[in-house]
Order: C-alpha cells, then structure tokens, then sequence
C-alpha cells in the first residue's frame, strides 16, 4: 500500500478519498491513511492512455515528417521519460515501481518496436473535437434531425467550457451595446413607393421578417423570425446580398436599455478549467480548446449553391444557445461571410427583436406624412430591445459589387483541400 503523505500530486491524493483506507505504506513505514498501490498506478497509466498521444493519433504525413524529414515539431518519448518529466513523477518515491508495472504495450508496440508517446496540445491534424463536428453535421443532415440527444450531449460538452462555476456565461465571451452605440440594418426597396412605406413605418418594416414569411437563414430555418443586424453600415449592405442597380434603405438602431451577447468570435478566450496530465479530460480538454478557435468559420461557412442543408448545423447551433443562454443574453455576435469577415453581424433571439420608434418633436411635414410611432411597450407590457435612430435612415444606390478573389497558377492550388493546404502553406500556389 502507499499512503496520502507519499504522493505529491494533488490528482493522485483526491484518489484517496475515494479508495483511502487505514494501512501500512509500503514506502515510508508509517501506518496511516492509504490505498493499494496499483490502484494509484493503474489511475496514471490511465491518464498516460487517455491525455498522450500514441502513434494512432497521428496522420501518415506527420508520422513522415517526425520519423523521416527529421520534424521536432512535435515532442517524442517513451514512457521512462513521460512519467518522469512530463508527469512530473520522477521525484517520487514508487516511480520505480510505477514504471515496472506499466503495461507491456507502453514497451513494445504491434510491430515489436519501441513504443512512443506524442505531445499533443490540441493542434494535432487530428482532433477529437473536429472530428466530432463532422459527425454532429452529419447527423443533423441525414440521421436525426428534430429529436436529437447526441447533438444535445455534444453541444454541451462544446460551450460547457463558456459557463462559469454559478452557471453564468464567462465576462470573457459576452459583448455589450449601450444605448447611443448603434446597429445597422437595411431592406431592398424595389421602387419608390416601397422605400415611401420603408420610411413611414420604421419600425415594423426594419423589424424581424413576419414568421410566415421567415425564410431559411443561417442561423434560423424556414418560419422562425430573428433579427439580423450589423455593426457597420456598408456591412448589412452585403449580406442582404445587394448587386449592382439595387435600390436599398438602411437605418440605425441603438438598444433601449443595453443588449448583452454571446461574442462568437471569442470563444478562445473562454479559459478552461486548470487540468494537468492527471487529470481526467486533460486533452480533451486542449482540444476543445483550438476547437473552439475555429468554430466561428465553421459557422461561417458561405452556403454552398444549390444546397439546402448547408445552415442545418448552424440552426442548430442557435437554437441550442437561445435555449441555453437566453435569459443570460439577448443574442450572438459572428462575423461576416460576405465581407471575407472584416465586418461583424449581430443576430438577436426572436424573443429580443422587437424594435420601436418615436418620430422626431421637429418633423418637418414637408417630408411627407409624420413616420408611425411605435411605442418602447406593447399593449401586452413586451418591452422593445432597440430603437430606430431618427434621422439615421440612408437611400442606396448599388452601383458595384467588388470581388475579392485567390489566384492560383495551377488548377490543383484550386481544389486544394484545407488540410493539404495548412501543410504547404496557405499561399501555397498563390499568383496574388
């Protein structure tokens, strides 16, 4: 047996709480609180399975790149040196027998050859996290779509990282807009006599689209209405999708009382819970972090043409966190596809998107009829989350559309997968 006083680590001495009994130690001599010594063993060789990469978690190409281009681009050693340095078990005192016990496949791999362990802080080619996205999306496209506890378990293990001790999302992740900081959103107006009603009801028409006529969005599906802003003007300019000819009104919104949301472009920031190697959920924990760095252009991703299942995963998405965090926030922050995300989009839950409207004390009746006031609460006692800015609403004139575009000198720097890319570097074959 060893007991609590033998052992450093404060994973390994939680042990004790559950499997400490009276007992002699095996390595001091003193009687006291202590557990069988293999079971303490077999808790860290465990964690050396579960939190350090084998030869399996690693791609061909990295395995090449280690083993014959001579990469120390990824730390490589054997279980001596694992329990010793990175395990920090060198100093105590049943290390050596820790290391006699290890299991024979820790020694000698299937091929007889010396078995190594590989760092892994999450940016292996091969994370765990990405791995199980691809299975959610899917899932949710072709299994289960509307009745689906795996999508439900998995989302939560990927934001339970965002939630603080009292349950409380994370300052860290959480954007606010005041009032008198603004919101930008814009309609099509395809002659005068639409942009005339545009403009005499503010309101209702910069307003959340009508449920029955709510079309599929990215983070909404057919028949649920949220609002969609932007944070630049000329931003929601693009992602209504306005070409060349296109008449367009916009307008400036600004919060009532103050919005909070959930910041999509910030997950990263979210620190885990401190873990070390003897820890359980150690790396899938670093991997969920770099997953949750990517998961906003996951998110991000333009629809593909022609594909009616492309925002599937993102409805879902959105739908989970309206449920899980609308009491905490009003909606999410995400960037913007159709400015390459140099601009930043806003889209607040339904329960979040009721605007109002107070015309101007000075309106000058020159202007045409006073625009409809809508009051900041309903006759039901809903309060309004924004209000239209008098005076804030612009008359647009589409007049071009600039693309943006790689060039490559080849048709392979075309259909370049992600991956192969990330290895060659991502301006690999580029002209510009």
């Amino acid at each position: 047996m060893i007991c609590v006083d033998c052992v450093k680590p404060g994973s390994l001495k939680r042990l004790f709480d559950t499997h400490g009994t009276e007992g002699d130690c095996k390595y001091c001599g003193r009687r006291g609180h202590a557990m069988e010594s293999q079971k303490l063993f077999d808790y860290v060789y465990k964690c050396v399975e579960d939190n350090v990469a084998g030869k399996d978690d690693l791609s061909h190409y990295e395995l090449g790149m280690l083993y014959h281009c001579g990469s120390d681009d990824i730390a490589v050693s054997d279980i001596d040196i694992v329990l010793m340095e990175w395990f920090e078990l060198g100093e105590e005192p049943y290390f050596q027998d820790l290391c006699d016990g290890v299991p024979a496949e820790f020694r000698t791999d299937e091929d007889g050859s010396e078995t190594h362990f590989y760092g892994d802080d999450g940016t292996l080619e091969s994370n765990i996290y990405d791995s199980r996205w691809q299975d959610f999306v899917e899932d949710v496209r072709y299994k289960h779509r509307f009745f689906n506890t795996g999508a439900d378990r998995f989302l939560e293990s990927v934001f339970s990282v965002l939630v603080a001790d009292d349950d409380k999302l994370k300052p860290e992740v959480l954007r606010s807009i005041v009032p008198g900081e603004f919101l930008y959103r814009a309609r099509h107006a395809q002659n005068q006599s639409k942009a005339q009603e545009i403009i005499n009801d503010p309101a209702r028409q910069f307003g959340a689209t009508p449920k029955h006529m709510a079309s599929s969005q990215r983070m909404t599906p057919n028949g649920i209405s949220a609002l969609y802003c932007a944070l630049e003007r000329e931003t929601c300019l693009s992602e209504i999708r306005s070409i060349t000819g296109d008449n367009v009104v916009s307008t400036a919104l600004t919060p009532v009382e103050g919005l909070r949301l959930l910041d999509l472009t910030v997950l990263d920031r979210a620190e885990p819970r401190e873990l070390t190697l003897l820890d359980e959920g150690y790396r899938e924990s670093l991997h969920r972090n770099v997953f949750l760095g990517s998961l906003v252009k996951k998110m991000s991703l333009p629809k593909a043409r022609h594909d009616e299942l492309s925002y599937l995963s993102t409805q879902v998405v959105f739908e989970y966190l309206r449920l899980r965090f609308g009491k905490q926030v009003d909606g999410l922050v995400f960037p913007s596809v159709q400015t390459g995300e140099a601009g930043t989009n806003v889209v607040l839950f339904p329960e979040a998107s009721r605007l109002c409207f107070e015309p101007p004390a000075d309106f000058d009746p020159a202007d045409g009829p006073v625009p409809v006031a809508v009051p900041a609460y309903d006759s039901f006692g809903r309060a309004a989350n924004l209000a239209v800015v008098a005076g804030s609403i612009r008359f647009h004139k589409i007049t071009a559309i600039e693309t943006k575009a790689h060039e490559y000198d080849h048709i392979h720097g075309l259909f370049m997968s992600d991956l192969n890319r990330k290895r060659l570097g991502l301006d690999f074959g580029r002209v510009n």
